[in-house]
């Protein structure tokens, strides 16, 4: 069930050709909202508008907002090319014009199997993964041409992340790609690997990072979160014949035990929901953290299944504070959560070292290698 309010929109705070931010009065008291305009129109102070506020009556993680469901003065309609319907068969159902309808009966020769994607494809769980492994490459390679794709297993509009907005403000990301039910990104796509396709071939990808949107889902059981797709897209890269390299999620600050270290959503999903082998990039540390993540990688197998690449703090440091002090995540900036960006950092610097040394295969070998 959602929970639907009625409200009077009382001023725009904020708007561009996607959203607009929204004050709205609901009884007596003053809310925020968001207004995705493809949805329900531009909504001007005075309009009755009808909000879901499920997520904030519950005081769930949607940054506080209210979303519009109507806007009774503006019922917006578009007349845009395509037939494909993303949030089938919901209220909000809509149509896109997808890539693989632009092009047309060449479908069929999308994937010569002498041609595979021969490039790094970065996967990594969380949406805060995205900005300081980007800023991080970007500084490191400055041509280099990085394509997100943004999955649909959290957030779907992807005008909901100020991240990708402003990366791409400044030159960080040369494109973005929404799958599955996803949308609003420079290109639509129908599933992950008509997605990697392209960005190889309409937005000419160096790099592609696949990872969520905003808000993933997690209830502390060991399949139940929405990082299982890690191990499955790993699984879809090497099918596509690129290169997979997996950004690990690891920290020392977060409180939850199963999060200390490599979390249990990396080790459960490269551990035992994958059947291929990864690049896998750990930051060296002192002797205690190593001891402590080399134990955990044992356990779980993934020394056995994976690359493991060792990467001295001395070859990515002097990017930390330079492509990290503006991001966050779960709250924890990076002098709260240090190991998490260091991560990052090294996932970035391996990815240059893949593309410096123009490598063109998947990982043939398990074990540990230092870098």
């Amino acid at each position: 069930m959602i929970n639907v309010e009625e409200g009077t929109v009382e001023r725009v705070i904020w708007s561009n050709n996607k959203l607009q931010y929204l004050e709205v009065k609901i009884g007596e008291k003053k809310e925020k909202a968001i207004n995705y305009l493809d949805l329900s129109g531009a909504a001007s102070p005075g309009n009755k508008v009808y909000l879901n506020t499920t997520a904030v009556r519950l005081n769930l993680g949607s940054g506080g907002y209210h979303f519009v469901i109507v806007n009774t003065e503006s019922i917006p309609y578009t007349n845009h090319a395509g037939h494909i319907i993303k949030l089938r068969y919901t209220p909000l159902q809509h149509k896109v014009m997808t890539w693989e309808e632009r092009c047309g009966i060449a479908v069929n020769n999308f994937y010569p199997k002498d041609n595979g994607l021969n490039f790094p494809v970065v996967i990594g769980e969380l949406h805060s993964m995205l900005a300081p492994f980007a800023q991080t490459l970007k500084k490191i390679n400055s041509t280099c041409r990085i394509v997100y794709i943004m999955s649909d297993s959290a957030s779907l509009p992807l005008s909901f992340s100020r991240t990708v907005r402003s990366l791409k403000e400044n030159g960080v990301l040369a494109g973005s790609i929404t799958t599955g039910h996803a949308f609003g990104g420079d290109v639509e796509c129908v599933n992950m690997y008509t997605a990697l396709l392209a960005a190889r071939d309409e937005l000419k990808a160096d790099v592609a990072v696949i990872a969520p949107g905003p808000g993933v889902v997690g209830t502390g059981t060991r399949y139940g979160y929405s990082g299982v797709e890690q191990g499955e897209h790993v699984e879809r890269v090497h099918k596509m014949q690129g290169i997979p390299l997996v950004i690990p999620r690891i920290s020392f600050a977060d409180p939850r035990p199963r999060h200390r270290g490599i979390s249990h959503h990396t080790l459960t999903a490269l551990g035992e929901l994958t059947t291929k082998s990864c690049y896998f990039p750990l930051p060296a540390c002192s002797k205690g953290k190593m001891r402590y993540l080399f134990k955990q990688l044992s356990v779980s197998g993934l020394i056995k299944k994976h690359s493991i690449v060792l990467i001295s703090s001395k070859r990515f440091h002097k990017y930390l504070e330079d492509c990290c002090s503006n991001c966050s995540t779960m709250g924890r900036n990076l002098q709260a959560d240090p190991f998490f960006f260091a991560t990052t950092c090294a996932c970035a610097f391996f990815t240059e070292e893949l593309i410096n040394k123009q490598i063109k295969h998947i990982p043939a070998q398990s074990g540990i290698k230092y870098l």
